[in-house]
């Protein structure tokens, strides 16, 4: 256990030495950004929407939140199940900006049951469970994502997205160089 913890914190000291010694060039990870959004098959998958109480609610999705942490570089985000008993996982979803030593995590629990209409059912089959599980963790994660990177970035990340789909997608240069 003492070696796996030494292990650990090695790993964390290393990744946030790595992060001040190789710091982001903010322009060059928001031109990424921009690229990445160019492309019609992560602008297509760039929001989520769901009705509720008679509104439609919106935003960024799991998957735009994880081009930003990609593009924005020295992130760690992820998820991880700290324990299951019967009837719940208790999970937490964290993002940490390497540079600025911000951290934003959530604790929170999973009941192993879902509800469809306006009835719970239980879960018993784990890979049932797991899904479940990893869709709220997935959910959290996007928040806490969104947190860390910069509110303008994220914005212009939307909007290039919806460019995107209003002009039907044409590929971004480099990827149509790399097909020839």
């Amino acid at each position: 256990v003492q070696i796996e913890q030494q292990r650990a914190i090695q790993e964390v000291q290393a990744a946030l030495v790595i992060a001040r010694r190789f710091p982001r060039d903010q322009n060059q990870a928001y031109q990424r950004i921009i690229t990445a959004c160019k492309r019609k098959s992560l602008a297509e998958q760039s929001m989520y929407a769901y009705p509720r109480k008679g509104a439609n609610i919106t935003g960024p999705s799991i998957r735009l939140a994880e081009m930003l942490a990609q593009n924005w570089g020295n992130i760690q985000a992820g998820t991880r199940e700290l324990s299951q008993d019967q009837g719940y996982s208790e999970v937490e979803a964290y993002a940490w900006d390497l540079e600025t030593n911000t951290r934003i995590s959530k604790q929170f629990h999973v009941s192993h049951r879902r509800k469809a209409g306006d009835i719970y059912r239980e879960l018993e089959d784990p890979r049932d469970i797991y899904e479940h599980v990893a869709n709220m963790g997935a959910r959290r994660l996007r928040a806490c994502i969104l947190q860390i990177i910069p509110g303008d970035i994220v914005e212009a990340a939307v909007r290039e997205c919806e460019k995107t789909l209003a002009s039907g997608g044409g590929e971004p240069i480099e990827d149509r160089i790399r097909k020839m």
